[in-house]
């Protein structure tokens, strides 16, 4: 895919900002995903209060990693790749020190 094929658009991941690059058919669902990993970043904030935002998305991370190693069906592991993909290039795109 070309460059000028892609838009620029902002997640907002655990309260953070994040420029992610989708092409048309992407962008059409950016704001479901975003919603859908906050819930989830959210909820191992409700049942881990004593860890810190940073474990919370680490989480998310593993079990949608988990989640595509079990082996769903095709549709649901396109899913969950493109949901992982997003989620290595929020990480990849911070700086937690």
């Amino acid at each position: 895919m070309k460059e000028e094929d892609l838009k620029s658009v902002i997640m907002t991941i655990a309260g953070r900002p994040f420029p992610v690059k989708v092409d048309y058919d992407e962008s059409f669902y950016v704001k479901d995903l975003e919603q859908e990993i906050n819930a989830k970043i959210m909820d191992y904030q409700k049942t881990y209060p004593t860890r810190d935002k940073l474990d919370c998305v680490i989480m998310t991370l593993l079990s949608y990693t988990f989640d595509l190693r079990k082996g769903p069906t095709s549709v649901e592991q396109e899913e969950v790749t493109q949901k992982l993909q997003t989620i290595i290039e929020v990480l990849n795109d911070t700086d937690f020190n």
